[in-house]
């Protein structure tokens, strides 16, 4: 059983994903795990769990090294991937009628069900509303945090209300994380975009048929003429 598609180098392939985008995504992802699994310890109370990064203790330090590691990869995605963010927000508040008709079918094509789905732009409906979530529960993640961190520069009534929100936040992101790597990766039809975040380029047939809109912005006639 394969479950990632094969990398092809003899068929056209188009860049999907810069090098400071992919740096910063799996920056962020060895990050995030590292706080998932040492905050499921204090959440789960799991001495076996804890018992992995050396106890309570070192699953404490563990968590606050990957909380500051997951802010400085988020700064430097700001800085040095500045252009990136922009585009990738402008992205997100291009949702429209094609990725609602996405999010209403995509239920249907998960379940193997074969469906029309509508052109795409660089990132698909699925794929903006997780980008939404994940990134404003990873907010709140960092700032819930680093208010725990830090209790006596705050109020007590802010200290104590970080707790559940934190709780809260972790889990939607989980959730999503989850989906995520399912979607990104391993779901059938998809996977291609794993070597997008992994190489920086997918197939050109691939990227056509899934984000019609970003690819014949970026590679089609159009963006030919406009480079000439």
């Amino acid at each position: 059983m394969q479950l990632l598609p094969e990398y092809r180098e003899d068929v056209k392939r188009v860049e999907r994903f810069s090098y400071i985008a992919r740096l910063t995504h799996w920056g962020h992802t060895v990050t995030f795990l590292l706080c998932l699994f040492t905050g499921l310890a204090f959440f789960l109370d799991a001495p076996w769990l804890a018992a992995i990064f050396g106890g309570y203790s070192g699953a404490d330090l563990v968590h606050k090294i990957g909380a500051v590691g997951l802010t400085i990869f988020v700064l430097l995605f700001v800085v040095c991937g500045f252009k990136s963010l922009i585009r990738w927000v402008k992205d997100l508040f291009r949702f429209g009628k094609n990725d609602i008709i996405f999010l209403m079918k995509f239920p249907l094509e998960f379940l193997g069900v074969n469906v029309k789905i509508p052109p795409q732009t660089k990132f698909n409906g699925g794929e903006k509303m997780n980008s939404i979530v994940t990134s404003t529960s990873v907010i709140v993640l960092g700032l819930t945090g680093y208010i725990m961190w830090f209790p006596d520069i705050f109020s007590q009534s802010i200290v104590l209300l970080s707790y559940p929100i934190h709780g809260i936040a972790a889990i939607i992101a989980t959730c999503m994380v989850c989906m995520h790597a399912y979607l990104g990766s391993f779901h059938p039809g998809s996977g291609e975009s794993f070597w997008g975040m992994w190489k920086g380029t997918v197939r050109a047939d691939w990227a056509e048929h899934h984000h019609k809109v970003w690819y014949d912005e970026q590679y089609g006639e159009d963006a030919d003429s406009k480079k000439e």
